[in-house]
């Protein structure tokens, strides 16, 4: 009986043992389970979030400015070529064909004397005492019926007198003064003036003279505005050229020949001449302003060969149709441009930025600022420039721009943002989702 009584309590002793490692096993194990889900959990509640998708819409061009601009009226005779600051080339006709160019060419006279012998805008510069050369050479342009003003031996005279000599009145003893002061010689100094052309790239342009009478002198309307242009970024030049009337030293007077310098405020000179191998010619200069905080308009024409009319100088007649052809193309220059105040432009734009926990809001387009000044008729091509988001951005948060471009060139830049902030997700959506 004592034997049957040990066995069944070592039976009952091993059967507690096994019944206590399976319990201490099933806690372990739920201990474990439960200590991995804390960790997910964690890790979800934790985690980074997406960030919120940006889908924005926007045309692809937008009207600048309405109408389209006034053709220019090309004349029927000789050579005329209009560029403009803003859009390059507005007309052309023959202006390509090498031709006579008269004393247009003491433009290049001019400012090589001002490329070796600089001068700031209200300064005299060197005095230059005239000698019986420079008597001889004012006998000559007479003789030869050119334009000149008289010199006496001893005189003295500053650099900027003898430009406004050459410049209004168009001296041509003067050119050949100022070349032999320059340069020493006539033949240095014209080599000087045709080396200055194949640097500003006039093609079609040689230089036999200082002056211009002589018909073997030529160059093209085309290459005449690369001169205008380089000689108006010259301020001496620019402000020789736009004086109406000067006083020389022993009170000469001295008018320019340019009656357009009084004709607009817009007007900015630059030189005229005639002979009768090249007819009337003028390279001119104009500028206009459509709007104080806008950059004006500048507009360089040239025009070569055209024929004599009283109507326009009955002074000069053999320059009258050079001055209408200029005066016309520049009243028709300056009206195909307005100004645009970028405020009232707003392109069209639609947009939505939205989280994967359903919350999204709109896209608001900044106005832009500023003025510009465009060609009638422009139309700017669009490009839309998104950038990445975060999970919850606030209000006015940027999403990208819209890019407002004519050809490279870019014109107006518009800001999109957010228009409410996105919250953040709720924890039960990290738990879910994440």
């Amino acid at each position: 009986m004592s034997g049957v009584l040990v066995r069944v309590r070592e039976r009952f002793v091993a059967h507690r043992r096994i019944v206590r490692a399976t319990a201490v096993a099933l806690v372990i194990a739920v201990a474990g389970g439960l200590s991995a889900g804390g960790v997910v959990a964690a890790h979800r509640l934790t985690a980074p979030l997406p960030a919120a998708g940006v889908v924005i819409h926007a045309s692809r061009s937008i009207v600048l400015t309405e109408g389209s601009p006034p053709p220019i009226t090309l004349p029927p005779t000789g050579s005329l070529a209009v560029v403009s600051s803003a859009t390059g080339l507005l007309a052309a006709v023959s202006s390509d064909v090498p031709r006579p160019i008269a004393s247009v060419a003491k433009t290049m006279t001019a400012f090589v004397v001002l490329q070796a012998e600089p001068l700031t805008t209200d300064a005299p510069g060197p005095v230059l005492t005239m000698t019986a050369t420079d008597v001889a050479l004012y006998r000559e342009a007479i003789a030869g019926q050119g334009s000149a003003v008289a010199v006496t031996a001893g005189e003295r005279l500053s650099e900027r007198d003898l430009l406004l000599m050459l410049m209004l009145p168009s001296a041509n003893n003067i050119a050949e003064t100022l070349a032999r002061w320059v340069s020493g010689t006539r033949d240095t100094f014209v080599a000087r003036e045709n080396a200055e052309a194949a640097a500003l790239g006039m093609q079609n342009t040689r230089f036999a003279d200082p002056s211009g009478i002589s018909p073997q002198t030529v160059s093209s309307a085309a290459d005449l505005l690369k001169l205008a242009r380089a000689a108006m970024a010259v301020p001496a030049l620019a402000a020789v050229v736009a004086t109406r009337n000067a006083t020389l030293p022993d009170g000469t007077p001295l008018a320019n020949l340019d009656i357009l310098l009084g004709s607009s405020p817009d007007w900015l000179g630059i030189k005229t001449g005639w002979t009768h191998q090249a007819g009337g010619c003028l390279l001119f200069a104009a500028r206009h302003s459509y709007a104080t905080d806008a950059a004006p308009v500048t507009v360089y024409g040239a025009v070569l060969g055209q024929p004599p009319s009283p109507s326009a100088d009955a002074q000069h007649p053999e320059l009258g149709a050079a001055f209408a052809t200029a005066q016309r193309v520049m009243k028709e220059a300056f009206a195909g441009y307005e100004a645009v105040n970028l405020a009232t432009l707003m392109p069209g734009v639609t947009g939505t930025v939205s989280a994967p926990w359903g919350m999204s809001t709109g896209v608001a387009v900044h106005a832009a600022r500023g003025v510009v000044v465009a060609r009638l008729g422009t139309v700017l091509a669009t490009r839309l420039m998104t950038v990445t988001v975060g999970a919850t951005p606030g209000k006015g948060a940027s999403v990208g721009r819209l890019v407002a471009t004519v050809g490279a060139a870019t014109v107006v830049s518009w800001q999109l943002s957010t228009r409410v902030a996105i919250s953040p997700p709720p924890w039960w959506w990290r738990l879910l989702h994440q």
